[in-house]
């Protein structure tokens, strides 16, 4: 039995019980593992463990052999101890810590080092957590879950040599070791994403409090932010040309049908999926943006007004959707357009919503106008698109110097 009692920390005990009041006929019991927090008390069945209800000691809340020289004695002894002594380990962990605790926080960190404080174990368990919590902030989909964080915890395990370590250890030292193995396979994005995905489990193990070095903190990563990639007016006039080519095929019109249609309406490549004619209002397209990140925010309704130009795309459409296939099949298909239709540049669905927004700002359109069409939540992230255009109108000024004998921008 284990027990502490002292200070401001709140009384806690962690020992071998069973029911008495469901001894079997057999006279065996199955044995637990009650714990006591003050007030509270809870217990966890010791699965497939039974014995003789009469071979208990209470006193000392512990197992009696049998019959002497019982084989099974000290196995069971073992098995039960090991179990305490991990309930034990958490509730060790918060005296050290000082932390108040109570027992919904010893099970909940029990779950999550089912396997000990051990980092890879710890953000194993965390994943699957975090697709059942209802804590908000801490909510992640199924897709990121299998996606990009497994693959981050994959990596990680293998820039550990498949060894685990605990998550104190965790430094921005270490990290920085990491970010320099990640940067032998892939760029500085690549390399960004998985650092940020681990800190995030250090972040939640520390809400969840568990203990970290802060220090990982100390480890950032600044991404060199790029100009958005946009069209300009005769390369979307020169998409709009395949277009109407009777020749192209089906499935090629259906993504340049997609891309158009959000060159003049700013959707994102979540919205294109679900688009429905039910959105139509009026003059106006009315809907309630999703991004694949779940959202801790209140929904919001954007309006976007139709303009002719983008009307006679939907006109085509045959269902009352797109039709759109799976994110990388599609952008495949767009990345393919582009030498069909002459234009040098990589097509993705970014590109489209990049090149309203940027044609947008070129108008003249005021920023928080902007961000009200492509579903900002704050006008802040449409800034790019403005500096984009002064810094484009600018280029177009040079063009009026070179007449009056200056040096060919372009050249």
């Amino acid at each position: 039995m284990n027990k502490f009692q002292g200070g401001d920390m709140p009384e806690c005990t962690v020992q071998l019980w069973f029911n008495k009041q469901r001894v079997k006929k057999s006279g065996n019991a199955s044995l637990y593992l009650q714990l006591i927090v003050d007030a509270e008390h809870e217990q966890v069945r010791l699965k497939k463990l039974e014995w003789p209800a009469d071979k208990f000691d209470w006193s000392k809340k512990a197992l009696l052999p049998r019959f002497k020289d019982d084989p099974d004695y000290l196995t069971y002894v073992a098995v039960a101890e090991r179990e305490r002594a991990k309930y034990w380990k958490v509730v060790m962990n918060f005296l050290q810590r000082d932390v108040p605790f109570t027992l919904s926080d010893i099970f909940r960190e029990v779950n999550l080092y089912q396997d000990g404080h051990q980092f890879c174990a710890f953000m194993e368990n965390a994943i699957r957590a975090r697709q059942k919590t209802q804590v908000k902030k801490d909510m992640i989909k199924g897709s990121t879950a299998n996606g990009p964080h497994r693959t981050s915890l994959k990596i990680f395990r293998a820039f550990l040599n498949d060894q685990d370590l605990e998550i104190i250890q965790i430094d921005s030292e270490l990290l920085r070791r990491f970010a320099e193995y990640l940067s032998k396979t892939m760029g500085e994005p690549g390399v960004w994403v998985k650092i940020q995905n681990i800190k995030s489990y250090l972040s939640y193990a520390a809400r969840n409090k568990v203990a970290v070095n802060p220090d990982y903190k100390n480890f950032t990563m600044t991404l060199e932010e790029k100009e958005p990639v946009w069209l300009e007016e005769d390369e979307v006039g020169k998409l709009m040309e395949l277009y109407k080519n009777p020749d192209l095929g089906e499935e090629h019109r259906r993504n340049l049908r997609a891309f158009l249609f959000a060159c003049f309406t700013g959707l994102r490549i979540s919205d294109l999926k679900r688009w429905n004619k039910d959105w139509l209002k009026g003059d106006s397209i009315v809907f309630e943006p999703q991004k694949k990140k779940k959202s801790i925010q209140a929904k919001r309704i954007v309006r976007i007004p139709i303009i002719p130009a983008a009307e006679q795309f939907i006109a085509d459409l045959k269902e009352q959707t797109f039709e759109l296939p799976v994110d990388q099949v599609y952008n495949r298909g767009l990345k393919a357009l582009a030498p069909m239709a002459g234009i040098d540049k990589n097509l993705t669905s970014h590109v489209a919503r990049h090149t309203f927004a940027t044609w947008m700002a070129m108008l003249g359109s005021k920023t928080i106008f902007i961000s009200s069409l492509l579903g900002h939540r704050s006008p802040r992230t449409t800034e790019r698109y403005t500096h984009v255009a002064e810094k484009y109108l600018g280029y177009e000024m040079m063009k009026l110097q070179n007449k009056f004998g200056g040096k060919d921008p372009t050249q």
